[in-house]
């Protein structure tokens, strides 16, 4: 699949046809108010207040065909630049545009792009006319929080792509079809492998038969590898209490990632997101001599983690999930051979499986 963000003509045909979607809206929805519409890996994206109205699916092709008559008219894209105080002024009835205008410090000059009736702000850059972005097609449509946060309200968020020939459009979508038919929420429909109901929760699939017996064949498949390994393994309790995690730092910067504090007795649970606190207690529950060393605990364990409900997606976002998880306990001079160790484990297992496409990161410790 194309990244549109990583090739620059693309992104800024994309950031221009965002545009040309948000004068469409506009048009059909005189009461529209705009956050961001920002290009990314898949296309573009607007977030959209629009009252009380929702868009529906038989609204897109509504949209689709407005957009059609602004590339069609062809109006030149023109990049304006304003002082602060000119942009409030300009914006002056737009809450959205006002908070971000005032993230800006006095002095400096803020652009925007103006299309014939329909101007917003933008860094740029853009192509010359609107004719440019005729080769469109409008993906989805979803909820979105304001700022990504569950506090605020709810905006309507229009996603699409945009080529610059008809031929790159079609094999485009063409592309997407495919995928669609190889999503995974179809093949565990159509196979009786998971399940959700609204009654249990969102982001927190059940296994069906089917899929429960793949899923035990993957997880032997790993404890073996594991085992192999000199990985031992162990069970420790979905939940802990709220002092274990102030305790292990994680309070401090995940718990707006935790599922709320549940109170038992005198005692604050929560559940669990993470593994690490209880499989260090584990290590510490025994002594141990440098001889000992490397020790190795592994689990396949029960995480919780408070996914906002727009963003949960089948078995790639969910609420709750089992986590193959392992922490390992060395001696300064064993981390380079143990760091080997673990990659070639990943590797032994994405070629098992004829993974070719991946990307490692890795993640050090903050030195404060």
């Amino acid at each position: 699949m194309i990244n549109f963000k990583e090739d620059e003509q693309l992104s800024v045909l994309n950031h221009s046809c965002a545009h040309v979607m948000a004068q469409a809206v506009k048009h059909l929805y005189p009461q529209a108010k705009f956050w961001v519409g920002p290009v990314v890996s898949e296309g573009f994206y607007y977030d959209i207040d629009l009252g009380e109205d929702v868009i529906k699916d038989e609204d897109i092709p509504k949209i689709e065909k407005e957009m059609k008559k602004i590339c069609k008219d062809g109006k030149r894209i023109v990049r304006e630049e304003l002082s602060k105080e000119q942009a409030l002024e300009m914006f002056k009835d737009d809450e959205y545009k006002i908070d971000l205008i005032n993230n800006f410090e006095e002095g400096t000059n803020i652009s925007c792009y103006r299309q014939g009736d329909f101007v917003d702000l933008c860094r740029g850059p853009h192509v010359e006319t609107v004719k440019a972005c005729k080769n469109f097609k409008l993906i989805k449509h979803s909820g979105a929080y304001w700022k990504g946060d569950k506090n605020n309200k709810v905006l309507q968020r229009i996603y699409g792509v945009c080529f610059p020939t008809p031929e790159a459009l079609k094999e485009h979508l063409d592309l997407l079809e495919d995928a669609k038919n190889r999503d995974h929420r179809k093949i565990g429909k159509d196979l009786s492998l998971f399940m959700n109901h609204r009654l249990v929760g969102s982001g927190m699939p059940m296994w069906l038969p089917k899929g429960a017996f793949i899923r035990r064949q993957l997880e032997n498949y790993i404890y073996e590898k594991e085992r192999a390994l000199g990985y031992d393994h162990v069970y420790s309790p979905c939940v802990g209490t709220v002092d274990l995690y102030k305790t292990s730092g994680h309070w401090d910067h995940y718990k707006d990632d935790m599922f709320p504090v549940m109170k038992v007795d005198e005692e604050e649970f929560v559940l669990r997101p993470m593994n690490c606190p209880h499989h260090m207690l584990i290590y510490k529950n025994s002594l141990h001599s440098y001889r000992d060393l490397p020790i190795r605990i592994g689990e396949f364990a029960t995480d919780f983690r408070y996914e906002a409900s727009g963003a949960v997606k089948g078995l790639e976002r969910v609420r709750c999930m089992c986590q193959n998880d392992a922490h390992l306990f060395v001696t300064p001079e064993q981390i380079g051979e143990e760091f080997k160790r673990v990659v070639n484990l990943i590797l032994d297992v994405y070629k098992d499986f004829g993974i070719k496409d991946y990307k490692f990161r890795l993640s050090l410790r903050d030195k404060d």
